[in-house]
């Protein structure tokens, strides 16, 4: 039966892909609905439908088919070419069932495959049963299927690494790649793979030791895949801007690909058309492409469709923009509060965000992920009172009570204006909180006040505004150095700047918990002005 089920892995995955983006979506639309009507937190997930559970099965089993029984065989090291590569042929029972090139392009590793669309659709789900994640893309009138040197270390198949070894190893044999680059390569190949998936996005992983940050990202290839993610992220219940962003370079630039057949009559066409090289357009004629800037991308395309091409056929537009999503330190807690909630995706998540952090990168950088996971974590589980030490470990003080209050009116620099109310939004409305400490038997009283801070920038011919939590309190003494330390993980005599991070740690607390939800939740809105 697996063996008849195999040829149709293409079609099953397209199904379960298709049926689990519908899933994330009406997930979301049902917990809306249902809050706001009954003010209950439920959510229907078609995902633990029986149907679902028996494709998953099916899919599965198929997968572990063709991994136990799969034969990947390596050819010869080609340099007849610009770059040298080797192909990667993948047979069932001895017969050739797929195949791909792999290329060294100097810098990285390039695996490549161009063709008919059946034969990219069963490469590539060759490949994700094989641990991989490969997305088949039309060009001109083929059909391409590419992975790089982390999405080929991302498939941990024997044979395959076994494949691509050798290949590295050959080339270092003809003195084709530097001892470093070798060295390497090998050492990715070994840790495996710096991907993880969330929302059926597998995103790329990566830890920066002189910054101590870590970055976790995705590049999608088109304008489209940029969107339809975007879509699955917030079907997911991520908020674009705060828990995942998404930055774009070069989006008023677009590529016209025309295909071998047509290009000589695109170029004839665009050259009759009135419109001028150089200035309208520009020709790259090795790789057959037109490109051009938003303001005249209608007009080459009429002038090319005047001449009878068909887009789609005998061109295609994409834009030049290179897109980047980015997962916000905010969005690693978010994803974390799934998890703590029953989340099985997000558990996943987690635990090989933190498993390829240490594979790769090491002790550092899993104690960065722990720093930036615990406010969720430990969010509304931390009772009072809470024991206050100093730098030498003696115990100075006890919060005993921690109070909120929202204020609405103006701000006026550092003086502090309005009244309390019992709930408000937007740009005029902070979250005051009162820390309420012991001393020797004393009472006193720390406060810090959060607010909106408006930041305007211009880009291009836009001003783009928009907003970051912010809190400036006024630290007197070591005491409240200590207080303000242990509440939120960083303090100072005199005035400090609180940020977004030190909310997160207030939240940790029970009496604030909601309050701070509720205040974020008024965030102002992000906005743009044109000059005219």
């Amino acid at each position: 039966m697996l063996e008849a089920i195999t040829p149709m892995l293409p079609l099953l995955y397209q199904l379960r892909d298709a049926i689990a983006k519908f899933a994330d979506a009406f997930r979301v639309v049902t917990h809306e609905a249902i809050k706001r009507k009954f003010g209950i937190e439920w959510a229907y997930d078609v995902r633990n439908e029986r149907f679902f559970k028996k494709l998953e099965e099916v899919v599965t089993m198929a997968e572990d088919y063709v991994y136990r029984n799969i034969a990947v065989e390596r050819g010869p090291l080609d340099t007849s070419g610009s770059h040298p590569k080797t192909v990667i042929r993948f047979k069932l029972d001895g017969e050739e069932i797929a195949s791909i090139n792999v290329y060294w392009t100097g810098k990285v590793l390039h695996a490549k495959f161009a063709g008919s669309r059946e034969k990219a659709e069963r490469l590539a789900s060759i490949l994700r049963a094989l641990g991989g994640q490969a997305e088949v893309k039309r060009v001109g009138k083929r059909w391409v299927v590419q992975l790089y040197t982390d999405g080929i270390a991302a498939i941990r198949h024997g044979d395959w690494l076994k494949a691509v070894r050798g290949f590295v190893d050959e080339l270092k044999d003809k003195g084709l790649i530097s001892e470093n680059r070798y060295d390497q390569l090998m050492r990715d190949l070994e840790a495996g793979p710096n991907t993880v998936k969330f929302a059926g996005v597998e995103f790329t992983v990566n830890y920066r030791g002189q910054s101590d940050k870590i970055h976790v990202r995705y590049h999608p290839g088109s304008e489209a895949s940029k969107n339809a993610i975007v879509d699955t992220l917030k079907a997911r219940g991520l908020k674009e801007g705060v828990h995942f962003t998404v930055n774009i370079v070069g989006a008023e630039r677009y590529e016209i690909r025309v295909t071998k057949e047509a290009y000589a009559k695109a170029v004839e066409a665009l050259a009759q058309s009135g419109l001028r090289e150089g200035e309208h357009y520009s020709v790259y004629g090795k790789r057959r492409e037109i490109r051009v800037r938003a303001e005249h991308k209608d007009a080459v395309i009429n002038a090319l469709k005047g001449a009878g091409l068909e887009e789609g056929k005998d061109f295609t537009v994409r834009s030049g923009g290179v897109y980047t999503i980015y997962i916000t330190y905010d969005g690693l807690r978010e994803i974390q509060r799934m998890a703590l909630n029953g989340d099985l995706e997000a558990e996943k998540f987690i635990r090989e965000l933190e498993d390829v952090l240490k594979r790769r990168h090491g002790d550092d950088a899993v104690k960065k992920l722990i720093e930036i996971l615990t406010p969720a974590r430990e969010e509304g589980t931390i009772d009072l009172p809470l024991t206050v030490y100093d730098d030498r470990g003696n115990l100075i003080a006890r919060v005993v009570d921690l109070k909120y209050e929202f204020v609405k009116g103006k701000r006026k620099g550092r003086r502090s204006t309005g009244q309390p109310v019992n709930q408000c939004a937007g740009e005029d409305c902070r979250l005051r909180v009162i820390v309420e400490y012991e001393v020797g038997g004393e009472r006193r009283q720390l406060k810090m006040e959060w607010y909106w801070s408006k930041v305007q920038k211009k880009k291009g011919e836009t001003t783009v505004t928009y907003f970051f939590e912010i809190a400036r309190p006024t630290v007197k003494d070591d005491v409240e150095v200590a207080v303000l330390k242990t509440l939120t993980g960083k303090a100072k005599r005199g005035e400090v700047y609180l940020l977004a991070d030190q909310l997160d740690a207030l939240r940790r607390f029970k009496p604030l918990r909601d309050a701070v939800d509720k205040w974020r939740e008024g965030r102002p809105q992000k906005g743009s002005t044109s000059r005219l």
